[in-house]
């Protein structure tokens, strides 16, 4: 080939297809060589693509409390971190500062993740006694953050609000629930706000709700976001001394059809949790854990969504075999889990920042400390080209 001799091009289709197998940083990268690349990776159906291809459960989005000894200072961080790496070294753990979000009880806080894309939550009290809500939507791959969402306005202020985030793939939009208990009519309300929508809108489709338990986010899975309830009590006011065990069940609420059903607890539960249990995603799997009789750390999970008979155990492990004294009302919390299930990290929010590995192949149990750094919460994450704002239809 002479040197004036150009080189052959690929035909555009045929580039798409080879770079969509490609992670992401790499893609950001492209970005950089023209305009003409740029357009082509962040147009929204190379998005899809690309995030139809990328492995799933890869990542796990860290909510971290920094403690600076020397300054007797406390920071919020939520950060995504690979769980191959918090799994082979967690103590490693490095917070990065390009592709964090650092907050305080002021400010946006995160309340779950669905394609790569973080809602977070701005809640601020207003006259009279309310308060309002908006949110955020942020791609920590990308270092992308949208502007803030119209605000949900009049909520009262002692009143707890449930939220829940996730995708609806039939209309492909991204949707965050809010389910509270409304003074002014004496029931539970809900409300929706899609990204890029102008308002917060009524689930019509939803129109009674059951008293949801006091976690505040719900944990979505398989295109739902789901929370503890108590079935059959419509008040905002509970005693869990007061609660039987048939009572509670998981209210899961279909982001596509906006419409609700009850799930069942694993038919092996037992007797009630003295404290109240709550609800976790391991590996896109919707998972139960609690405390029994303040002896063991118990975790079970749904290997089939919606399918009460694949309710299988995980664990069931002696605090003394995790060596962990058990302190109420400060329970374990799952943070990842390996692709085989058989490595699982627990913590606890007040464990100043240690974290607890069990090996379910050998019985194995190993304290580890991280860094500098509280674990608050875990939520399932992956990395994408999602942009945080709506695209023309």
């Amino acid at each position: 080939m002479s040197p004036m001799t150009s080189l052959p091009i690929l035909p555009s289709d045929l580039i798409q297809e080879i770079i969509s197998w490609l992670p992401v940083k790499p893609l950001v990268r492209f970005t950089c060589v023209s305009k003409h690349w740029k357009s082509l990776i962040f147009d929204p159906t190379f998005a899809k693509l690309h995030l139809q291809r990328s492995p799933k459960h890869t990542h796990t989005l860290l909510h971290l409390i920094e403690v600076d000894v020397i300054n007797k200072t406390e920071t919020w961080v939520v950060a995504p971190q690979s769980v191959h790496r918090l799994l082979e070294n967690p103590s490693s753990t490095i917070v990065n500062e390009d592709k964090c979000h650092r907050y305080t009880n002021d400010d946006f806080y995160p309340i779950g993740s669905a394609n790569g894309l973080v809602c977070l939550i701005g809640d601020k009290s207003i006259h009279g006694g309310n308060r309002e809500l908006c949110c955020r939507f942020w791609n920590p791959s990308l270092r992308l953050r949208s502007e803030n969402s119209p605000a949900l306005y009049n909520i009262h202020s002692d009143v707890i609000v449930h939220l829940g985030f996730g995708y609806d793939d039939s209309g492909d939009k991204y949707k965050l629930v809010a389910v509270f208990w409304d003074h002014t009519v004496e029931k539970w309300e809900g409300r929706v706000h899609c990204m890029g929508d102008s308002c917060w809108r009524k689930t019509l489709a939803c129109p009674d709700f059951p008293t949801l338990l006091r976690t505040l986010g719900g944990p979505y899975v398989n295109g739902s976001v789901n929370w503890l309830a108590l079935n059959n009590l419509n008040c905002h006011e509970y005693g869990w001394e007061n609660v039987t065990i048939e009572q509670v069940v998981i209210f899961s609420l279909d982001l596509q059809k906006e419409t609700c059903k009850h799930m069942l607890l694993p038919d092996g539960l037992g007797e009630k949790p003295e404290y109240e249990p709550a609800l976790a995603v391991l590996r896109g799997c919707m998972c139960l854990y609690y405390d029994h009789m303040k002896t063991h750390f118990v975790l079970w999970v749904m290997r089939e969504f919606g399918v009460q008979e694949s309710w299988t155990r995980l664990v069931n492990l002696s605090y003394v075999h995790l060596e962990w004294d058990f302190v109420p009302d400060i329970p374990l919390f799952p943070v990842c889990l390996s692709e085989n299930g058989d490595v699982l990290i627990l913590a606890c929010s007040e464990s100043c920042g240690e974290v607890i590995m069990y090996n379910q192949r050998d019985d194995k149990v190993e304290h580890i400390q991280v860094l500098d750094t509280q674990i608050w919460q875990a939520d399932d994450h992956m990395k994408s080209l999602v942009l945080p704002r709506p695209h023309p239809h």
